[in-house]
């Protein structure tokens, strides 16, 4: 299969790095009707080569979507101050609230500035007017359900970038309980957003629902934080991370044959995230919008899995199955089909285990260890023992084989740990509702390659009442479970 030419390609302006490894290349039993799985792990690295730590200012715009009931008003202008005072000089800002919030509907309306679309500099006088503005700011009435859902504060983010020319664009999501929203709708607004924006999320409180905004971030390539009732600096951290320098978006293509299906394809570094490909693309070429690569060439590690037919092809000849495109640089994916009766050739390659990293199997199993996690996690909430035990056993067997301390150290949060090798878990139930939901979004902002979180390294504190004891983030003030004061 040639690579994919003609025009159209993607035009990268930066230094960039792209290997494909097939670890295994021998694709074994060949079984007539039956299907074989392919694993390859796909590095990249990007470089602009400018300088500092953060974006050119003349090149952001920044979006802040205050999706908070009335009650939160007054930590709601302390956190925007907070906010305005991280943003850089040069940039531009807007601020959304909900419109109506004393009962006459509570839809996001533009407001700060006033003008329909219109977009500020982030200079000392507009800071200063956007923080008194914020006062009087409409929010959603307390106790009164929102009328718009997540897709709502996605499409009128849309709307307010598609009048914006400035390249990097991001999305400030601050949300508390009871915004809800419909898939079908969510799934569309996702789609007809693409990569024109990337969003933040501060999830704050207790009430919010873990999987509308961990497909946002996942989806719009960016992270989510949660918070207490103070919630000014994990909003003013949101605002920096947005800030920090990040090539744009750069897709990665894989066209496969006919006869080859793409079964996931798992980004491990700087997050654990699986990538869904453009609904646009297809049959045989897929376009997958990774997480912003690292703008100082830091690798990020893919492992693409493939389902691979061979009906019809010859044995023991090199073939190409699919290619990996980033840009106009293209690297093929190959294997042979051996015959079943000739012994396997030795390799480096084909000796070496899940437990040793760098290949595609050690990356499979980091996938499917996080994958056992979460869905431990999933069914704890739901109360299924069973279920919970089985799925978090799965996961404490591969942690032990691959020394992954820190899930066990998850799992023993939630229960025991009889034997690690063996898989033999037990849980406490009922388990606490807000927590799982914390802990799963902090999964998704951890790097499955180097096991830690973003704030890892970090002193941690815990909430000091005894039958709380939530885990609290360096900086906090109060329990974002029971929002007792934190010493």
């Amino acid at each position: 299969m040639p690579p994919p030419g003609g025009g159209g390609e993607t035009v990268v302006p930066y230094a960039t790095t792209l290997v494909v490894d097939v670890d295994e290349p021998e694709l074994v039993p060949r079984v007539p009707g039956e299907s074989v799985r392919l694993l390859a792990q796909v590095r990249v690295a990007v470089l602009d080569r400018a300088q500092g730590d953060h974006a050119d200012p003349g090149q952001l715009a920044l979006l802040i979507a205050l999706d908070l009931a009335e009650h939160r008003r007054e930590r709601m202008v302390t956190a925007m101050r907070a906010a305005l005072a991280a943003m850089p000089s040069g940039a531009w800002f807007a601020v959304v609230t909900a419109a109506g919030g004393r009962g006459n509907g509570n839809g996001p309306m533009r407001y700060y500035p006033a003008e329909p679309g219109a977009w500020t500099p982030a200079d000392r006088q507009h800071r200063v007017n956007a923080a008194f503005a914020m006062g009087a700011a409409p929010l959603a009435a307390d106790g009164a359900p929102k009328s718009s859902g997540y897709e709502g504060w996605l499409g009128e983010a849309r709307r307010m970038f598609a009048g914006c020319d400035r390249p990097l664009r991001r999305l400030l999501l601050v949300t508390d309980a009871g915004t809800g929203y419909e898939d079908a709708s969510l799934t569309e607004e996702l789609a007809a957003c693409g990569t024109s924006f990337t969003c933040e999320v501060v999830a704050v409180g207790t009430g919010w629902d873990y999987q509308p905004l961990e497909r946002i971030v996942s989806r719009l390539r960016g992270t989510a934080d949660h918070a207490g009732p103070d919630f000014a600096a994990e909003l003013a951290e949101a605002v920096r991370r947005a800030c920090r320098r990040a090539v744009p978006a750069l897709p990665l293509e894989v066209t496969v044959r006919p006869g080859v299906r793409i079964e996931s394809f798992v980004q491990f570094k700087p997050q654990h995230l699986e990538l869904a490909a453009d609904p646009l693309s297809g049959p045989l070429r897929h376009v997958f919008h990774a997480l912003p690569w690292d703008p100082e060439g830091t690798g990020s590690d893919f492992l693409l899995d493939l389902r691979v037919d061979g009906a019809g092809d010859p044995l023991g000849e090199v073939l190409q199955f699919a290619m990996v495109s980033l840009g106009p640089q293209h690297e093929a994916v190959t294997a042979r089909w051996r015959d079943p009766g000739l012994p396997p050739a030795r390799t480096a390659s084909s000796a070496s285990d899940e437990t040793t990293g760098g290949s595609s199997r050690f990356l499979d199993s980091r996938n499917r260890m996080i994958a056992h996690l979460k869905k431990g996690l999933t069914c704890l909430e739901a109360g299924r023992r069973a279920d919970a035990e089985r799925h978090l056993g799965q996961a404490a067997a591969v942690a032990h084989r691959l020394r992954a301390r820190w899930v066990l150290d998850e799992i023993e949060v939630w229960g025991d740990i009889h034997d690690a090798a063996a898989g033999s878990v037990s849980v406490s139930l009922p388990a606490d509702a807000h927590r799982v939901s914390v802990t799963l979004m902090r999964l998704g902002a951890r790097s499955a390659n180097e096991g830690t979180s973003r704030t890892a390294g970090r002193q941690h504190t815990a909430c000091p009442r005894p039958d709380c004891r939530e885990p609290a983030v360096p900086g906090a003030l109060y329990c974002v479970r029971c929002g007792e004061e934190l010493s």
